[in-house]
């Protein structure tokens, strides 16, 4: 799927980078600060509109603009660096052919990525 999302950007689809960062956000959410976590939370997740945010928020649509700039940035270097959101779709492809194989073993392998 993050493979696929990746093609999408390249050629321009506008709601394929939302759910690219969608992705990102869930494997390295915990990673930004609590001010990024919001914004991308609220954006990307809640598809909230800047305007929203700020005024949700008591700041302007720019601000909010700025700090999903920078939250992006971050998410895109943490990917680049750690590789876990390419790793777990990679992982999840494997187990859905699991699946079709052996039940048993994929009931395994659901447990493991759990843990």
């Amino acid at each position: 799927m993050l493979y696929t999302l990746r093609i999408l950007m390249a050629e321009g689809e506008p709601m394929a980078k939302d759910l690219y960062f969608a992705e990102l956000y869930e494997q390295y959410k915990n990673l930004l600060n609590p001010h990024r976590r919001q914004l991308v939370y609220e954006y990307y997740i809640l598809d909230l509109s800047l305007g929203e945010i700020a005024e949700n928020g008591g700041s302007t649509r720019q601000s909010v603009n700025d700090g999903l700039k920078k939250a992006r940035a971050q998410l895109l270097e943490l990917e680049s660096a750690l590789h876990a959101a390419e790793k777990y779709a990679r992982l999840s492809a494997f187990g859905e052919k699991l699946k079709e194989e052996n039940a048993s073993l994929y009931e395994e392998f659901s447990q493991l990525l759990k843990d």
